[in-house]
């Protein structure tokens, strides 16, 4: 067997998650040199080429070295979960999480994540990103996220495993002051006379369309945002009106400090709720079931039915 240690693996994946040999070294908290030396070892021990140099420093992987960053993440993973197995007794949790959200959800979710493992669990160290939803699979897929939470409708890769955490409804945002915003739910075929602003992060404009079109009806897509508080600071201008899943309290207003409303469509039934998405074919290590545990719970309580 050739002679390939786990702290090579973990010099690779860091070097590979972050770019660069420097970069890698400093993620390792060891010096630039130790991860060049051990990269090197690692390369002669396997008789090939794992990372060439790129433009600015950076590490650009080879076919050979994505191959094995790839088993090295699930042989580190491995490892990961023996050491959990034999902690999981133990009262206290540590070791890193990483936790990745869609970016309209995040605002919902994230904060409640975060108290609770600082007040909780403070020597976890929890790692956040905010993307789009098939990067955040992918990322789930490869090992670099441990958790990511979504809408189902957004999961487009079968073999990751779903957790649900709560019963999301779609809601029209609307001017506090619309006509439209007396009532206790509002239907879309009164709204499709209305601008339409949509966020423009795939596939949220998309699946929401596809929703409208089953119904048989069209709507203009006015203006389109990367930005949930832009289109919120838009509809509150009267502008519009825009669809959203994660209804915030309705004291909040917008960038401007204009009012809003939120009322549920009363036309459109489909299930869509909130779930989290795991690697599938190991065992979850125990921060990692904590998180789901509470993601539910955070979820459950932003539901708009409990402000």
């Amino acid at each position: 067997m050739k002679d390939v240690t786990l702290r090579q693996m973990e010099y690779l994946v860091a070097v590979l998650d972050a770019g660069s040999v420097s970069a890698g070294a400093q993620a390792c908290h060891v010096s630039q040199a130790t991860v060049s030396s051990a990269l090197a070892a690692l390369e002669r021990t396997l008789g090939a080429t794992l990372l060439l140099r790129g433009p600015a420093r950076r590490a650009l992987p080879t076919p050979e070295g994505l191959e094995f960053g790839a088993r090295a993440r699930a042989v580190l993973a491995s490892v990961n979960d023996a050491v959990d197995a034999v902690d999981a007794s133990l009262t206290e949790l540590s070791g890193p999480l990483s936790v990745g959200c869609m970016h309209t959800v995040s605002p919902r979710i994230l904060p409640g994540l975060v108290e609770h493992f600082t007040q909780k669990w403070p020597e976890v160290q929890l790692r956040l990103q905010e993307s789009d939803p098939f990067t955040l699979q992918d990322e789930v897929a490869a090992g670099t996220l441990d958790v990511a939470v979504m809408y189902e409708r957004q999961v487009r890769e079968p073999t990751l495993e779903a957790f649900h955490l709560a019963e999301v409804q779609l809601h029209a945002m609307l001017p506090a002051d619309s006509p439209l915003a007396t009532g206790d739910s509002v239907a879309l075929a009164d709204l499709a006379e209305l601008p339409c602003i949509l966020l423009n992060i795939p596939p949220t404009q998309e699946l929401l369309l596809e929703r409208i079109h089953a119904l048989g009806l069209e709507v203009d897509v006015r203006w389109t945002s990367s930005s949930a508080e832009t289109i919120r600071s838009l509809v509150a201008r009267g502008l519009g009106f825009s669809l959203i899943n994660a209804v915030p309290h309705p004291d909040a207003r917008s960038f401007e400090g204009l009012r809003l409303a939120y009322l549920p469509l009363s036309d459109e039934r489909q299930a869509n709720p909130a779930v989290a998405l795991t690697a599938p074919g190991r065992r979850r290590s125990a921060r990692i079931d904590e998180a789901l545990h509470a993601l539910r719970r955070v979820a459950q309580d932003s539901s708009p039915g409990g402000w």
